[in-house]
């Protein structure tokens, strides 16, 4: 029985070498799976690495400070990518010794990756690198300039990799580069506009006109900026809607910056009728100063409530005050509120119809061609 089974096992295992020893692909059985094995093992060992180097890089000291765990997550996932790449390369390389023209193939596509890994890996330590100095003193080093910058390190990334993998490839990049030297004035003259738009952009980056997240207000546009790339700056409307503006446009025209302000004016004109008294005014000038005195959203600067002008067919009473929010809903709240109070006060001293009008003033002039004027008869209009 004994014999039987000791026969059995030694069958067994001259199968299994001669199973190991056949030949795939001009390569052994046996090499093969060694080959799976290595990979294998990289791709399950991925996450292991990627861990203690993120953990490496997070305790590096910059003016014995640490860098911190910002972006990690992203590192993570860029570094678990060196250990398969490098199994990968082993397998096909030494183990597999794959011959030409396959190896040169193999190992273009290996060195490809390799290349974009590390670029990506320069680009996460200058974004780690920048968040650290922004942190550090961010009114020098802003969000928009640490965005701006990035954006630049990328392009310059993405240029130096094409050129290394061109000459991978072993394409002349010095043939090309001069095609493009003698095309450059085609090209300059078709990117003209381009070029107005990224000088626009260095020039709203170096004078820091406004910022991410400013709330700014243009002839055809207003809202918070959400980011400035070198092209366009995106802003997001009041309606939610995401507007793409050329910086040029943003350069050429005014631009009003109210995060910059720190507050927001409120300014309208009411134009009240000739027959109304000097005590109904005075009456209009208290309620405004009780309201104004009794709200915390007021600012501490003297608001202005005067008569203006006295005209043959009306007496303009101009109203302007400063609020300390700069946020658009709580400013056409506040303004809701103190026209619903004169309109009130106008209705109940009965000079609110039918020739009183209430004329919203923003911080441009709409006017009317016949009349000259912007007017809104018996009724509360704004430009905002």
């Amino acid at each position: 029985m004994i014999t039987i089974l000791l026969e059995q096992v030694s069958q067994d295992k001259s199968s299994l070498k001669n199973f190991l020893e056949y030949s795939l692909f001009d390569r052994s059985v046996k090499l093969w799976l060694i080959a799976l094995i290595v990979i294998l093992a990289g791709f399950l060992l991925k996450g292991v690495l990627g861990y203690f180097l993120v953990k490496i890089i997070s305790r590096i000291k910059i003016d014995n400070r640490a860098l911190g765990a910002e972006h990690d997550k992203q590192f993570k996932k860029v570094l678990s990518w060196i250990l398969p790449l490098l199994t990968c390369k082993i397998a096909i390389t030494y183990v597999l010794e794959v011959g030409s023209p396959i190896d040169g193939v193999i190992n273009i596509l290996l060195s490809s990756l390799f290349i974009i890994l590390a670029l990506r890996i320069v680009e996460l330590i200058c974004r780690k690198l920048f968040s650290f100095w922004h942190e550090k003193n961010p009114e020098k080093l802003t969000e928009t300039v640490c965005r701006f910058l990035l954006q630049i390190i990328r392009a310059v990334l993405i240029i130096l990799g094409l050129i290394m993998i061109l000459s991978l490839l072993q394409i002349n990049v010095a043939g090309i580069i001069t095609g493009l030297g003698i095309g450059g004035l085609a090209v300059s003259m078709a990117a003209k506009d381009y070029l107005t738009d990224l000088i626009a952009g260095f020039s709203i980056m170096s004078e820091k006109i406004f910022e991410i997240n400013h709330y700014i207000k243009a002839p055809d546009i207003e809202g918070i900026v959400e980011d400035i790339k070198f092209r366009q700056t995106q802003i997001r409307t009041f309606d939610q809607g995401l507007m793409a503006v050329p910086n040029s446009k943003l350069t050429r025209d005014y631009v009003i910056n109210y995060s910059r302000m720190g507050k927001r004016r409120v300014r309208f004109m009411v134009n009240l009728p000739t027959f109304v008294t000097l005590e109904q005014i005075a009456g209009l000038k208290k309620l405004l100063q009780d309201y104004l005195a009794q709200n915390n959203n007021v600012t501490e600067d003297n608001p202005l409530l005067v008569t203006f002008s006295i005209n043959p067919d009306k007496i303009e009473f101009l109203v302007q005050y400063f609020i300390t929010s700069i946020v658009y809903a709580d400013f056409v709240q506040e303004q809701d509120q103190i026209l619903r109070l004169i309109w009130d006060y106008l209705s109940t001293e009965k000079i609110a119809d039918p020739i009183t009008q209430v004329i919203i003033l923003d911080d441009e002039i709409i006017t009317n061609e016949e009349s000259g004027e912007t007017q809104v008869s018996n009724r509360i209009r704004t430009n905002e």
